[in-house]
């Protein structure tokens, strides 16, 4: 294998590398992190340009902030596409219809006191429902010299953009999937962070409600011996 790569020369090795690393660009999907302060509503502009876009998902969660709660709309223009209150995550697939700039809104103004940090991510579909923007067989097939040493090599450029594709493919489900693991584990984080703050508070409180009332116990008791002692006295009566 080694011997048969060295054969197809270094500009040609350069031209594979380039092939692999433009297969692996993503120019249709995005994830974000932001944050929403108390009182306000906040919108994110996506852009589509491409008349090769079909479809738009939105999938987004709150990882920290209050009761991890936030509304939600997906607007274009003055149309409410997709719309959420007080929830915790959701998802929206709609239909790309017009070209434009898609709003995407998080409204926090119930809320007075508590940010919210909130995790999205947007994926733009073709009409078969595909991530990939980019067909790199096309790229390729402009370079007769570059078809004709892969089929020497034994490896077609549709072959090869075919598997460079699926690598693609398992490499966005796999970011996709460990972006979803980190927004749970930031929330799973955010929610025992907030416990503990509570614990903590109601615990002091408990122990200095517990501690005054020892104390004022003991002084009460002490008083009934006390006959020059104002409270004894009432207590006695």
């Amino acid at each position: 294998m080694a011997r048969q790569l060295k054969t197809l020369g270094p500009n040609v090795l350069r031209c594979i590398a380039l092939l692999f690393t433009l297969s692996l660009v993503n120019a249709s999907e995005f994830d974000f992190t932001v944050e929403v302060a108390a009182g306000k509503f906040q919108c994110y502009f996506q852009n589509i340009e491409n008349e090769k876009f079909k479809t738009l998902e939105i999938d987004y969660q709150v990882i920290d902030g209050g009761d991890l709660n936030v509304n939600f709309m997906l607007l274009f223009g003055g149309d409410i596409l997709a719309q959420d209150k007080m929830k915790t995550d959701g998802s929206h697939r709609v239909e790309i219809k017009t070209l434009g700039d898609y709003q995407i809104c998080f409204d926090n103004t119930f809320s007075y006191q508590t940010r919210k940090v909130v995790f999205f991510e947007i994926f733009l579909f073709d009409k078969d429902g595909n991530l990939d923007d980019l067909d790199v067989a096309k790229l390729a097939n402009q370079d007769s010299t570059l078809n004709a040493q892969m089929e020497a090599f034994g490896v077609t450029i549709g072959e090869f953009h075919s598997t460079s594709n699926r690598i693609k493919g398992s490499l966005n489900k796999m970011e996709y999937y460990q972006a979803l693991m980190r927004a749970w584990e930031a929330r799973d984080r955010a929610i025992m962070s907030a416990n503990l703050d509570r614990v903590t508070f109601w615990s002091f409180f408990n122990g200095a409600v517990l501690l005054g009332v020892g104390l004022v116990q003991v002084y009460m008791i002490r008083s009934l011996f006390e006959d020059q002692s104002k409270i004894g006295r009432m207590l006695r009566r």
